[in-house]
């Protein structure tokens, strides 16, 4: 998936009025040329306002097709899940990864953005970094301590085998030193 097509402005007022909460996994068909064709709610929330706007969403975003071994582009299927969760009183919410340092790293400029995918047990597979934060350390710092703490709950797939998964996470740094 290229960038998120989900965020918290999507949470249906309805949902936010009742309080309700979940992972909704989805199965999106893709297409050869990025996009979606179709998307199958796998995992329910339990609440359906969240499981039709997760489809909803993903049936506008694009996609990075698939590549067969000749790496021409092909038809894929993409799963994930899609968290959603209630904000604390007077805070917007944020998937942030907060890593305390007593400095900024030199280059620093703003939060790394990483591509992760995960195998079907939930375990993080790879961490690609999508936007530098203009520290190549920073960066790898980021990627590291995914490696070391992420794991997910495996979306399902149709007939509710594990399936790998994709999140995009920023981590940014939270210097600690106090001037």
């Amino acid at each position: 998936m290229i960038g998120s097509p989900i965020s918290f402005e999507d949470y249906p007022q309805r949902a936010l009025q009742n309080k309700e909460e979940g992972y909704v996994s989805v199965e999106v068909s893709v297409s050869a040329d990025g996009a979606p064709l179709s998307c199958e709610v796998t995992e329910s929330a339990g609440h359906s306002a969240l499981d039709e706007v997760t489809c909803r969403r993903l049936m506008k975003a694009r996609f990075e097709p698939a590549r067969g071994p000749d790496g021409v582009a092909i038809s894929g299927i993409f799963h994930t899940a899609v968290g959603w969760s209630m904000p604390s009183p007077g805070v917007v919410p944020d998937n942030r990864v907060l890593v305390p340092l007593a400095a900024l790293p030199k280059g620093y400029v703003q939060a790394t953005s990483t591509f992760l995918s995960f195998d079907a047990t939930g375990s993080l597979a790879t961490c690609e970094i999508r936007a530098s934060s203009g520290s190549k350390a920073f960066d790898e710092i980021a990627c590291d301590l995914l490696r070391k703490q992420m794991k997910i709950t495996p979306p399902h797939a149709l007939k509710n085998a594990p399936a790998a998964g994709y999140r995009y996470i920023p981590v940014a740094a939270l210097p600690t030193s106090k001037r």
